[in-house]
């Protein structure tokens, strides 16, 4: 009973937040205009406020010359407005094309300061410190990324916007200029919800794109802040503000975007609304009823919605176990439609799968977002780096960590029974904990390296490397207790690991994770051997631990090597992982029945 309850609620959460809640926003935000954001023009210089536009970059060479030809041809008074850029780091010719439009500015008029730091510390702490320096000097300060263009009368239609005192802050439509059928649909119907939003009371968040505010209601955000562009309109909101949406102003990202780019990106937004979610609950105190509505119906339940889809699956899974026909068909209905979701990137092109694809392309790459979040990552807010590691296939990342979950899950729940009479013999057999836990190194990213503690059954007489050190196990090792031994050739031992791979720090299939204290030493001996985990967790079982057994020696890890670089290799397409991790996972059976592990 208790189930059903759950698959009740969770079914009316989705279908709220997905049909009725956007349905009337969408309709809301298409018939309606906002008269607060819009108001008589000034008709003299004198009455037009001042404007610092500001804009950190990073490596934006591609794109800077544009930028800056967009705000030359700008429609506002020359003496109202100036331009601030700080270069964070960056390792191309952007200072240089700034220097190089600086005389243009100073014909036209137009302030133009720009600074070029060596040390690359993240958007935000520059856009902090710009908007400390010129918040005390403007009235109002503007806000736009390198890579978006801005509709000719921008300022000017915000500056009138802004003669409505109860406006704090003035955000755009958001417009693609290269974006796939989900993208622009996606982003079609976010325009009309933020316009509802913004009818209703304020919009929840900027547009990164373009967005305004009053100069004296800065607030310097934390430098873990990973969305800057939601979390600094939201100040505004707190102070009293509002926030609202001309629909007049237009701002176009120029900017295309690989599958990985975009994965990457949707990462760092799942995290980001996870943090907001946290950070703005001040819109549900008792005084933001209305507020409070917008941002739980919207941003809240679109945050959580990945952990909703999966505790639905998990719940009407459970029920279908126990016989209900119902509950099996909504199995099937979901595990369908997830599959569905899958073939455009495959390439089966099709006008309404490419939409759900990006539909649940989002909310997987905000789950994975969220779940780096909640395991410490982002702790340095956003940096603009490129992708360490391109041969991964987005379809290929989506495919293998679902899998990831889907089988771990269920490889828990199959073998939990288990888990009681394998710690019963442990303890007998030997003194000291059940589990054993240890530092192993995890996937290899641009901004760090992962560690975690992988959990095993004990196999080892209790601190066995206390006076060692880390060391290899051996041939026969006195060590190994009688269970262990039984554990190690059956590879039963590595049951506890599926608890670090639904929390995300291995894989179901990947190389073998290695202790730190080795790491170094392996690194110096032997060529490309950190490379095996660049980009890739580690995994339970992998195609060199089915075809090698435990590393004794130096020589048995050169050889593993070989195999984790072959897996790497057939992560180029979806079709070629497919075919490796069923061969590994048979392999593995095999191994565990044929008693060969080590």
């Amino acid at each position: 009973m208790m189930l059903w309850f759950i698959v009740i609620f969770l079914s009316i959460l989705i279908i709220y937040h997905h049909i009725v809640y956007t349905a009337v926003m969408i309709r809301l935000g298409k018939y309606h205009t906002d008269d607060r954001s819009t108001s008589p023009a000034a008709s003299h210089h004198d009455e037009y406020p001042s404007i610092a536009l500001v804009m950190p970059a990073h490596n934006e060479a591609n794109y800077m010359a544009a930028k800056l030809a967009n705000i030359l041809m700008l429609d506002y008074p020359a003496e109202k407005l100036s331009v601030h850029i700080c270069c964070d780091g960056c390792s191309d010719n952007t200072a240089e094309i700034i220097k190089e439009w600086h005389p243009k500015f100073e014909q036209a008029g137009i302030k133009l300061e720009w600074t070029d730091k060596a040390n690359n510390r993240g958007k935000l702490a520059r856009l902090n410190a710009l908007m400390a320096q010129v918040s005390t000097q403007y009235d109002l300060i503007a806000l736009s990324d390198i890579s978006a263009l801005i509709s000719i009368d921008a300022l000017s239609q915000a500056a009138h916007s802004f003669q409505n005192t109860e406006t704090g802050a003035i955000t755009s439509c958001y417009l693609l200029a290269d974006a796939t059928k989900g993208e622009k649909q996606y982003w079609q119907w976010q325009n009309k919800i933020r316009h509802a939003e913004s009818q209703l009371g304020s919009v929840m968040g900027g547009n990164g794109a373009f967005y305004i505010m009053r100069a004296s209601l800065f607030t310097p955000l934390p430098e873990d802040t990973i969305n800057d562009d939601f979390m600094l309109p939201m100040m505004v909101i707190k102070q009293g503000y509002n926030v609202l949406l001309n629909q007049d102003i237009n701002s176009v990202e120029i900017s295309p975007s690989t599958d990985q780019q975009n994965h990457q990106r949707r990462q760092r937004i799942g995290a980001g609304n996870l943090q907001q979610l946290i950070r703005c609950r001040f819109l549900f105190s008792p005084k933001q009823k209305k507020l409070g509505w917008l941002f739980g119906s919207g941003k809240g339940l679109r945050t959580v919605m990945p952990f909703i889809l999966i505790g639905y699956l998990l719940a009407t899974s459970a029920l279908a176990i126990q016989g209900s026909l119902l509950a099996g068909l909504l199995v099937i209905g979901q595990l369908s439609a997830y599959f569905l979701a899958v073939l455009p990137a495959w390439g089966v092109n099709q006008k309404h799968l490419s939409k759900w694809h990006y539909l649940v392309g989002g909310y997987y790459s905000s789950l994975f977002g969220m779940v780096r979040y909640l395991n410490g990552q982002f702790k340095q807010g956003w940096r603009h780096l490129p992708p360490l590691y391109d041969y991964q296939a987005r379809s290929t990342q989506c495919c293998k960590r679902l899998s990831d979950l889907v089988l771990s899950f269920i490889g828990l729940v199959l073998t939990l029974p288990l888990w009681p009479v394998i710690a019963l013999l442990i303890k007998l057999d030997s003194k000291g904990p059940v589990f054993y836990r240890q530092l192993r190194v995890g996937q290899i990213s641009e901004q760090h390296t992962d560690l975690f503690e992988v959990i095993k059954f004990r196999t080892m007489t209790h601190n066995a490397e206390q006076d060692s050190g880390a060391v290899w196990a051996q041939q026969d090792d006195p060590r190994i207790t009688r269970i262990g031994r039984f554990l190690r050739v059956t590879r039963l031992d590595e049951l506890p690991q599926f608890i670090n791979v639904i929390k995300g720090d291995m894989a179901l299939i990947g190389p073998r994770p290695e202790r730190p204290q080795l790491c170094g030493d392996l690194q110096n001996a032997l060529p490309f051997y950190i490379e095996r985990t660049v980009g890739l967790r580690p995994g339970i079982t992998g195609l060199a631990q089915v075809s090698q057994g435990y590393d004794r020696c130096l020589d048995d890890v050169k050889a593993k090597i070989a195999w984790d670089h072959a897996y790497a290799a057939a992560l180029g397409s979806p079709w070629q992982w497919l075919k490796m991790d069923t061969f590994i996972i048979f392999k593995t059976i095999l191994v565990m029945v044929t008693k060969r592990g080590q």
